[in-house]
């Protein structure tokens, strides 16, 4: 009897210990996360291109979460191949180094924003949020729509909290990172067609494959794509 009172006394303690120390980094670990911004930069298309040089479609790619050169040396060169012929690149965060952007702006012009596992240099460099307009329509970018870390690494997470953020800041695409798994879902709210776009990560997925994306815009319409890698 006695045994068994100090075994059960021990496993709360143990419980208590774990339930402290979880708290305790997750505390920390939200307080890393980029909190999202009441107004967005919004960047006029026209200031990216020449008016002789506008298209009838523009195409970018979308990318995120790289984490390099922590957890790989360099960005695969199937992404330079897949984004050789885009107009602009967006980067969605979790870039690390800003030599990642500077290899990228060698394809196109890059707009990044900062993530959760950034340099300081990164961190003093970019913003956590801008907003691109594109013809009549606008794109949205942050790392995580949902700012606190518990839950913000699943897609169904994003998915709930996403279409807030962007009838908020009546945005037409919303683009994001952070889950290492790619999302792209169009969904209504109110009498507006909203498109969430996570392109997953290139090099680190999370229960997928390394995706990046490519979204097409005309003046009147757009469509994303997910693109998977071959490795």
């Amino acid at each position: 009897m006695i045994q068994k009172s100090v075994g059960t006394r021990t496993f709360k303690i143990i419980l208590i210990f774990i339930i402290v120390i979880t708290g305790i980094f997750l505390f920390n670990k939200n307080k890393t996360m980029p909190k999202i911004p009441d107004k967005f930069k919004v960047f006029q298309f026209d200031k990216v291109f020449e008016p002789s040089n506008l298209k009838n479609e523009i195409l970018i790619g979308v990318i995120a979460d790289t984490h390099i050169p922590t957890r790989v040396r360099k960005i695969p060169e199937q992404v330079k191949k897949i984004f050789k012929n885009v107009d602009l690149i967006i980067h969605a965060g979790d870039i690390e180094t800003l030599e990642v952007l500077e290899e990228l702006e060698e394809i196109a012009p890059v707009y990044a924003i900062v993530g959760n596992w950034e340099s300081a240099q990164v961190k003093r460099s970019l913003p956590t949020g801008i907003a691109l307009e594109i013809f009549d329509f606008r794109i949205g970018v942050v790392h995580s729509p949902n700012p606190f870390w518990l839950g913000s690494h699943f897609n169904t997470v994003q998915e709930y909290i996403a279409p807030g953020l962007a009838q908020k800041h009546n945005f037409d695409i919303l683009v994001f990172g952070h889950t290492h798994r790619s999302f792209l879902k169009k969904v209504n709210v109110g009498e507006k067609n909203i498109l969430l776009f996570n392109p997953g990560s290139p090099t680190t997925p999370f229960l997928s494959q390394a995706s990046v994306g490519l979204l097409r815009l005309t003046e009147d319409s757009f469509k994303g794509e997910i693109i998977y890698l071959e490795i």
